[in-house]
């Protein structure tokens, strides 16, 4: 009755290990269980922060192009800024070269005016004085003929007196040539007279005539230049704008590839293996309780 011992005990031990295999497979279940939990609450996570990732993608690309718009309006009021203050500046040096310009040319015509009344006032003043010392000189011609007649008639009269005295013969001759020598001398007096005055008033229209020269080439120094016409001023250049260039539209491909569960542990196949465990281990015991039996008997 010996085996029935050995079988018995072996009985025992089947049941102990079916009970751990059945614990055991229980564990194993809530452990796959639970880790398909966490790869779950894994999976969630991920696909939030992969869609949270393209709205922060998007979001900073329409805060880039908002802020490359704000930059090209900036660019544009600068660039209108600097537009209008260079026609500002333009306009204001075209007033004062146009102003210039002005002023320049009535200068230029008042000194023309100025010019043309002193060449006019010295051909007057030449022509006037030219007049006195041609009066003058004729003046003195005329005087020269009172004299010359005077001269002429005193000869006559010294010849009458002479000759109403009764002289005759050499000394009526000799005073005749008495009155003829003081004749001859006044007249060469006058007409010596007369050969001065000429030079004098020649020399004298000569100076007048440089006077005038002088005169002209002062004035002439004095007068001003023709202007010409004054530069305009530089018209200035369109400002130029910056040119931006924009971020490209976003692709899927931006997102990158969307989060996927890991591998799912399954609860059945745990608990499979578990309970593969277990059987072997029952087997074993069995096959151990057999096989010692046989061994203390003398089975083969």
């Amino acid at each position: 009755m010996a085996w029935i011992g050995y079988a018995l005990g072996a009985a025992v031990g089947v049941v102990g290990n079916i009970i751990g295999g059945s614990k055991q497979a229980s564990a194993a279940r809530k452990q796959a269980n639970a880790q398909n939990a966490a790869t779950d609450r894994q999976l969630r996570y991920d696909t939030q922060l992969w869609e949270m990732n393209q709205e922060h993608m998007i979001a900073n690309r329409d805060f880039a192009v908002k802020e490359i718009e704000a930059k090209a309006r900036n660019e544009g009021r600068i660039a209108a800024f600097k537009d209008a203050s260079n026609a500002k500046r333009y306009n204001y040096d075209l007033m004062i070269r146009n102003r210039e310009q002005t002023s320049l040319n009535q200068q230029y015509l008042r000194s023309e005016d100025i010019y043309n009344k002193q060449t006019t006032l010295n051909t007057l003043s030449a022509q006037s004085a030219t007049r006195d010392e041609l009066r003058k000189l004729r003046e003195i011609h005329s005087e020269a003929q009172f004299d010359s007649q005077d001269a002429y008639v005193e000869s006559l009269i010294s010849t009458g007196k002479m000759r109403a005295m009764g002289l005759s013969g050499r000394s009526a001759e000799k005073a005749d040539q008495s009155d003829y020598a003081k004749y001859g001398r006044a007249m060469s007096a006058i007409n010596e007279t007369l050969d001065a005055e000429g030079r004098n008033t020649h020399s004298i229209l000569e100076e007048i005539a440089r006077d005038k020269a002088s005169a002209d080439l002062a004035a002439y120094a004095q007068k001003m230049l023709h202007p010409g016409t004054l530069p305009m001023p530089i018209v200035p250049f369109k400002t130029p704008l910056a040119e931006f260039l924009y971020p490209r539209e976003i692709e899927d491909f931006d997102f990158g590839p969307a989060p996927v569960a890991g591998a799912y542990a399954s609860p059945s196949a745990a608990a499979s293996m578990a309970w593969g465990s277990a059987i072997q281990g029952i087997a074993g015991s069995i096959s151990g309780g057999v096989q010692a039996y046989g061994a203390k008997h003398g089975f083969s």
